[in-house]
């Protein structure tokens, strides 16, 4: 029997990221939206019960899993609104916006026997995975450096909630938790922290740019965002004894997602050759095949999770994003102070 899904906002992320992969799988059926535009969500689910509340739903129906893709400030009290009413529930990242709740809803969740997902489904981006391969196989001998971005060309501030001043907004709220994360599940959590995190564009009222520096005790990490892009975008930049790794462009999924492309369709989730990175050696380089995404993958796991009741099993688990919340905090007063800060401090 299919896990009856309710779905909390539909704006960009509930219909790019989730409903896709909701109404293509078996193992989910989409019972209910909560979204104050009834119209657009019968667009797209006709026939869809649409609800003012997640209190209206959840008086009206029973929900085995609820999607939370609402603005960033309102994750946590939602997310244990949801734990309490007795679902499981895969809220959008950052699902708080400090670690001290993060620990208390993991905390509920336990109490409560209830899964709890974070949506961090770019740790199943094809050229992170195919990242992962390379330091798996020493490709490029023993790790010095690594420098992940995601930078953009948005020259332009727009009215929206996640570029207007407030709680959960801004450029690092938005990307800095799925750079951290995917340096976290390489490295595990550093020593040291330091950042910069400012506002570039004219008339920003949140941060727009960051860069930050996460000292482990023989690698370097750095991951950073720009506004001003307009060139190919590096990805990563991998550095050992043996030689490098170089890869530009960004995952193609989303891209995919938005044109609506099918997950049969042969080039779902594949890179173009012209994209792979390159792996330089002393005397030689040669391209690297940028390994198929996964965010289909990302969906089965958290179903199996589901259906088994096991935290063990769901592909980003409340209590291993925990510690992604609490380095985010940390370069927030690394860049306020613009000091260096252990992470024994947190």
């Amino acid at each position: 029997m299919a896990l009856s899904v309710l779905v909390m906002g539909f704006g960009y992320a509930a219909k790019t990221f989730h409903v896709p992969f909701l109404q293509a799988m078996d193992a989910y059926s989409i019972a209910g939206v909560v979204s104050s535009v009834p119209a657009k969500v019968q667009g797209v689910l006709p026939g869809v019960s649409v609800y003012n509340s997640f209190e209206q739903a959840i008086a009206d129906d029973n929900f085995d899993l609820v999607v939370i893709t609402t603005p960033n400030h309102l994750h946590a009290e939602q997310a244990e609104a949801v734990l309490r009413a007795g679902c499981h529930v895969l809220v959008e990242k950052p699902f708080t916006l400090s670690s001290e709740r993060a620990e208390q809803l993991v905390a509920l969740a336990a109490q409560l026997n209830k899964q709890l997902c974070v949506f961090h489904n770019r740790r199943f981006d094809g050229d992170f995975l195919t990242l992962k391969q390379l330091i798996a196989e020493q490709a490029v001998g023993d790790i010095k450096r690594l420098e992940s971005r995601f930078d953009r060309f948005r020259p332009t501030p727009r009215k929206r909630w996640r570029e207007n001043a407030g709680p959960g907004s801004g450029i690092f709220w938005d990307l800095g938790p799925h750079l951290i994360d995917q340096v976290v599940q390489l490295f595990g959590m550093p020593q040291q922290v330091s950042a910069d995190i400012r506002i570039l564009r004219d008339g920003g009222e949140s941060d727009d740019a960051f860069e930050v520096t996460l000292h482990y005790a023989a690698i370097t990490v750095k991951v950073g965002s720009s506004p001003f892009e307009a060139g190919p975008t590096l990805r990563y930049a991998l550095q050992g004894t043996k030689g490098s790794y170089r890869k530009y462009h960004l995952d193609p999924q989303e891209d995919q997602l938005k044109a609506g492309m099918s997950f049969n369709d042969p080039e779902w989730s594949v890179a173009p050759a012209p994209q792979h990175g390159t792996l330089y050696l002393e005397d030689e380089s040669k391209l690297v095949a940028t390994l198929n995404g996964g965010y289909t993958t990302f969906y089965r796991q958290l179903a199996t999770a589901l259906i088994t009741n096991n935290a063990e099993a769901l592909p980003a688990s409340g209590q291993s994003v925990v510690a992604v919340i609490r380095l985010i905090e940390l370069a927030r007063l690394a860049s306020e102070q613009q000091q260096t800060l252990s992470v024994e401090c947190i």
